[in-house]
């Protein structure tokens, strides 16, 4: 090359390449600085220990949840048909911080603040009240070590009773024990046998269509419907269905469905089964159980646990679902029946540690509004190694769901998670509405604990 044409050359790479910058025109929702706040416009938004697809998740954050951005990336990252700037953020609410991409990341409208003139009086700031507490009281304790448990009044007696899978009887046939309360102590009233080995999980059903409780058993692959006759002592099956979860809601306000799951033949790419979600009305005459009108949710869904309640207040059930990945959890879905098809309500989730599935889900009314409660680890502090285990209280407000309280139980290396079981209590006398049984294996009993609110 002619030496006197070097000059001009290496000014014409100067000009057309540019050192150490990056076109951020093609970021739509712009830029942010150090001190912006912005809102989260993604479902269930991944928060990473770093600046990259390759840094672990640490939590997850749900739509419209408030940050505050700390940092920026050093370079606009590509993802997909994506290209923004990873983001240092912290969530107001909780403090926790971490990194999140910003094609996720909304800044708020305004964020200009209005100064206090000097000839005004100062501002009364009100200090918020002290989170409440839960704590745990003995009211006695139970000759055996639960599998799993539930209470409920299924010998009709007036007197809702501890009912469990006994372990300890379970060799042959499903046993289910009830107990009831007597004097300082509870006492086994009824051992109920099920011709089958692999029960895992039990429910009591109570709707009118029904003469009495009906017990749900539910395996690996199968559920089987009872009714129990409390005067013979026998559990008679009324209904038999392949589907590992079921449930009972009233969808449309007036008649029971029975909501199930079916396994989806088509295995995702990560080994996550996904299943489609079905509701059925029930009929049930002389013994005799009979469904018709299914309604099918439009896709299958990799769900961990089913429930259904009238959590948005609107006198129908809806379908709650916890979903994940193959060993994951801690999304949340929630459909609706509407003109005779189910259509989501809400998806959003929880962090859990490590995205751990819920230990349980449950819905209850809790102080005079309906609740969604989840037995997990403490989403704000999910990325601590001992984080604590209690309850997340969730509700809705403007038809969305958020998550109003966690309420510690204990931490996450305690030993005593090794035996400990939870449930919602219906035995009734405590503001909050919760069971838990603590095996002692030294005295080979489990101690019955009441939750109770301080």
């Amino acid at each position: 090359m002619n030496k006197t044409l070097i000059p001009y050359f290496l000014f014409f790479l100067f000009i057309s390449f540019p050192l150490h910058s990056q076109d951020i025109s093609i970021i739509a929702n712009g830029t942010f600085e150090k001190g912006d706040t912005g809102y989260v416009t993604g479902d269930y938004v991944r928060i990473r220990s770093g600046p990259s697809l390759e840094h672990r998740i640490i939590a997850k954050a749900n739509k419209g949840a408030v940050i505050d951005v700390m940092e920026r990336g050093e370079k606009v990252e590509p993802i997909k048909n994506m290209k923004n700037y990873w983001y240092r953020i912290k969530i107001e609410k909780t403090g926790l911080e971490g990194w999140m991409y910003g094609e996720f990341i909304k800044l708020k409208e305004t964020q200009k603040k209005e100064t206090q003139k000097k000839d005004e009086p100062p501002l009364k700031i009100q200090t918020p009240p002290p989170p409440e507490e839960i704590s745990l009281m003995e009211i006695g304790s139970i000759p055996a070590r639960p599998g799993y448990f539930v209470t409920g009044d299924l010998n009709g007696n007036g007197i809702n009773e501890i009912i469990l899978l006994d372990k300890e009887n379970s060799k042959r046939d499903t046993v289910i024990s009830g107990f009831e309360p007597a004097a300082d102590n509870f006492e086994r009233i009824y051992e109920i046998k099920l011709r089958n080995t692999s029960v895992s999980s039990i429910k009591i059903l109570n709707h009118a269509v029904f003469d009495s409780p009906v017990i749900a058993a539910s395996g690996n692959n199968f559920s089987y419907l009872y009714d129990y006759d409390p005067e013979k002592n026998i559990a008679r099956m009324i209904y038999k269905i392949d589907a590992p979860l079921i449930t009972i809601g009233e969808l449309n306000g007036q008649d029971p469905y029975l909501v199930y799951i079916k396994k989806n033949k088509v295995i995702d790419n990560d080994g996550t089964t996904t299943y489609y979600i079905h509701a059925e009305k029930i009929e049930y005459y002389r013994n005799r159980l009979t469904l018709k009108d299914k309604v099918q949710y439009h896709k299958p869904l990799p769900v961990k646990k089913l429930i259904s309640f009238d959590l948005n207040g609107d006198r129908k059930d809806e379908i709650i679902l916890e979903i994940g990945g193959m060993n994951f959890g801690g999304g949340i879905t929630i459909l609706e029946l509407n003109d005779e098809k189910l259509t989501r309500l809400v998806n959003t989730g929880a962090n859990t540690h490590n995205d751990s599935p819920f230990l349980a889900m449950w819905g209850a009314n809790f102080k005079e509004k309906p609740n969604l409660f989840i037995y997990s680890t403490d989403p704000a502090k999910s990325s601590d190694v001992n984080t604590s285990f209690g309850f997340i209280s969730a509700s809705f407000h403007n038809k969305a769901l958020v998550f109003d309280n966690f309420f510690p139980v204990n931490k996450m290396l305690d030993d005593i998670n090794n035996d400990r079981e939870v449930t919602l209590d219906k035995t009734g006398g405590g503001a909050f509405p919760f069971i838990i049984l603590d095996y002692n294996p030294d005295l080979d009993n489990s101690t019955v604990k009441k939750v109770v609110l301080n």
